[in-house]
């Protein structure tokens, strides 16, 4: 179910807290930026985001969540963070970087700017 930005990030800022793993909770703190990266934009207009466990996953249409092309971004028990772009099946086929915590909102608006995302939704 799509969600409010400003919810997604209260709740990886809570995810963050909870965390005892502190790998973990510098990836959910990454995470917990790029959310309120986006709701402090104007791109919060044109993204459609909702959580799925740890994960924020980010599409530019208002579909029901999993049915088109989303960007998923996900911690990783190394203190990393994954983006991957499922715009198809074949995994080796999807977009995919991996990135510091500190780096995730460049890393995402990198992202935007590749797919032109940025000028759709901003």
């Amino acid at each position: 179910m799509r969600q409010d930005w400003e919810q997604i990030a209260s709740y990886f800022g809570a995810a963050r807290l909870r965390s005892v793993n502190d790998d973990l909770q510098t990836a959910l703190g990454g995470i917990e930026d790029v959310a309120k990266s986006i709701s402090q934009s104007a791109m919060r207009q044109g993204l459609f985001g909702w959580t799925s466990m740890l994960d924020l996953c980010i599409q530019q249409t208002d579909i029901q969540p999993y049915s088109g092309p989303y960007l998923r971004v996900s911690p990783l028990a190394s203190g990393m963070i994954e983006f991957r772009y499922l715009d198809t099946a074949i995994e080796n086929r999807q977009w995919h970087r991996t990135e510091v915590p500190t780096q995730a909102v460049w890393r995402l608006e990198a992202f935007f700017d590749q797919l032109g995302w940025r000028s759709k939704s901003a």
